[in-house]
């Protein structure tokens, strides 16, 4: 399904089954195929959203790097997805930083786990950078992040926080605003 829908020049065709995508309650250890499936549309978003992204400062040809932090599953499947594919003329690497202090080398960022201090810290010192951070963490958006996957109705939505995103520099299609929950900072 994603190497169809990667392949695909329509963002409706994408938008539909993955944006859309059945993704259901967290699995048991017996539900192999919704693991799959759930993996399989949030790597499906990834590369989406960076298809769906404008970095004003980054360079003619230079890599997009899809990073993904403490997924290694997800980190597979776009390796196998994107080999070979451009984004405007930008290749795509994955890449699996090992530590917060290699988070400015990402376009696009997908953590796990946000809750941990590190994480915390790092998305602290990225905030103002230009990476497209994306988590399946609840509260993330709310918490300064940019984008964040939630299941509503047995489907994979997502949220984006508009002022995380102008903080980061970043714009995104209108296309893909559409699809999407909008919300901006709490205000005091």
């Amino acid at each position: 399904m994603l190497g169809t829908v990667l392949m695909s020049s329509s963002w409706l065709m994408f938008a539909a089954p993955a944006a859309q995508a059945e993704a259901g309650p967290a699995p048991s250890a017996g539900a192999r195929g919704q693991v799959a499936s759930d993996v399989t549309v949030k790597a499906g978003l990834l590369f989406n959203f960076a298809k769906f992204a404008v970095w004003p400062t980054l360079p003619a040809a230079t890599p997009i790097a899809l990073c993904a932090v403490d997924t290694e599953a997800i980190a597979s499947v776009l390796d196998d997805t994107v080999r070979g594919v451009t984004i405007t003329g930008h290749p795509i690497e994955v890449r699996r930083p090992a530590n917060s202090a290699s988070w400015r080398g990402c376009h696009v960022l997908f953590l796990t786990d946000t809750t941990s201090r590190p994480a915390a810290d790092g998305l602290q010192v990225i905030r103002t950078q230009p990476v497209l951070t994306v988590s399946d963490a609840k509260g993330f958006a709310q918490a300064g992040g940019i984008i964040e996957l939630y299941i509503q109705d047995n489907r994979m939505r997502f949220t984006i926080n508009l002022d995380a995103l102008d903080r980061a520099g970043l714009r995104l299609s209108s296309r893909l605003l559409d699809l999407a929950k909008t919300i901006r900072d709490a205000r005091e």
